[in-house]
């Protein structure tokens, strides 16, 4: 059985700057999941509504299991699904958070759809990443890093840290943040629009 690390996230938080940044300082492969399932064709089909490959989970399971059950360390895994890699054991997960307003500032850079923007802020803005991977591997395993106002170098060394030694991370609770800033309903005007 391989072991792995994950780091996850919604779109925009630097899962794949941060990842490659923590794999350089780990001495450790890395492999970002969308590069991946576009290189090795792991998909069913492009939605070109949301801009999104639709994952064949079952053949990204194998693939992955295959590329990196030769790896003496084990590889950082940058994705977005949590999901358990076939003949894989995942040691410990960081899920990377960014203040929802933040977040929707990167994603409109990017030029996503609207509604695919308002997801993604509606995803960070209830923990929905940091629940599903607590939910698939454990409270104990998964640890959240708030990189709102980290640098990607800090940001990189803390993800070692909490990959290396364990630990919770971050408390993150973006409602009562938005809330007390008065910020809460100018966001949630947004979603209603596009969710």
């Amino acid at each position: 059985m391989t072991d792995l690390y994950i780091i996850a996230g919604v779109p925009g938080v630097g899962k794949t700057t941060i990842g490659s940044l923590t794999a350089k300082l780990m001495r450790t492969r890395f492999i970002d999941i969308p590069e991946f399932v576009k290189s090795e064709r792991l998909y069913t089909v492009y939605d070109r509504s949301s801009r999104s490959y639709i994952i064949d989970l079952r053949a990204l399971s194998a693939a992955l299991s295959s590329a990196i059950k030769e790896e003496v360390k084990p590889p950082i895994v940058a994705t977005h699904i949590a999901f358990k890699p076939r003949d894989c054991k995942v040691l410990r997960v960081v899920v990377l958070r960014r203040n929802p307003l933040s977040l929707l500032a990167v994603l409109r850079s990017r030029g996503y759809p609207l509604r695919k923007v308002a997801a993604n802020v509606a995803a960070e803005l209830t923990d929905e990443q940091y629940v599903e991977f607590v939910h698939k591997f454990g409270r104990s395993k998964v640890a959240q890093l708030d990189v709102t106002h980290l640098g990607r170098h800090k940001a990189a060394k803390m993800t070692v840290k909490l990959l290396s030694e364990g630990g919770r991370g971050d408390f993150v609770d973006w409602i009562s943040l938005l809330e007390k800033n008065n910020k809460l309903s100018k966001l949630l005007s947004f979603l209603s629009k596009y969710c």
